[in-house]
């Protein structure tokens, strides 16, 4: 039932933007991510990134999420620092304990980029749900990112980077759904 409730989800989220700007792909050995982006700009000097994605590991967790996070990027010209708040829905069927995870949590990034021939950039990421926002299984979700990343060509980044994604249960146990190094690509169209 709630892999249906997902996958209705992201549909949904994702359904109006068809017309998506980004596409990312992410890869490891233990999971596979997509990702569906819009960005708005919303001024000279803020800009909207909205959208969902679906992260498949191999314990058969799936897990899927839409955010909504606003910063101060300028699309298309490089910042030596950026920053962003957000929130992100996430929800999770955790195949191995038949477990279930849905949530709604805040958090932020930011950006330091590193003058160089090749664009490079530092990105920092979290996300937290505390115990009133999270429901089924879980009393709390944790995500923590940071990658490092550089435009090949424009419209074009390469990533990589270590994330960790852990589902604080009930049973006073963590699940992680997500915890190492994976490498991807960000397109842009």
């Amino acid at each position: 039932m709630l892999r249906r409730v997902l996958l209705t989800l992201v549909l949904l989220g994702t359904a109006g933007s068809l017309q998506a700007q980004e596409l990312e792909i992410a890869l490891s050995d233990e999971m596979a991510e997509a990702i569906l982006a819009d960005r708005t700009s919303q001024g000279r000097n803020q800009s909207a990134r909205y959208g969902g994605g679906v992260l498949y590991n191999e314990d058969k967790d799936l897990l899927g999420h839409l955010f909504l996070t606003v910063n101060n990027e300028v699309e298309g010209r490089w910042q030596p620092v950026t920053f962003g708040v957000g929130v992100k829905l996430y929800g999770a069927d955790l195949d191995r304990s038949e477990e279930t995870v849905a949530a709604l949590a805040v958090g932020g990034n930011v950006g330091i980029g590193i003058p160089a021939n090749i664009p490079l950039a530092v990105v920092l990421q979290g996300y937290i749900s505390p115990n009133i926002t999270t429901g089924g299984d879980a009393d709390r979700v944790t995500e923590g990112h940071v990658r490092l990343e550089a435009e090949i060509v424009s419209g074009a980044h390469a990533f990589v980077g270590y994330r960790q994604i852990k589902f604080h249960m009930d049973t006073f146990r963590d699940e992680r759904v997500d915890d190492g190094l994976h490498a991807g690509l960000r397109l842009q169209f």
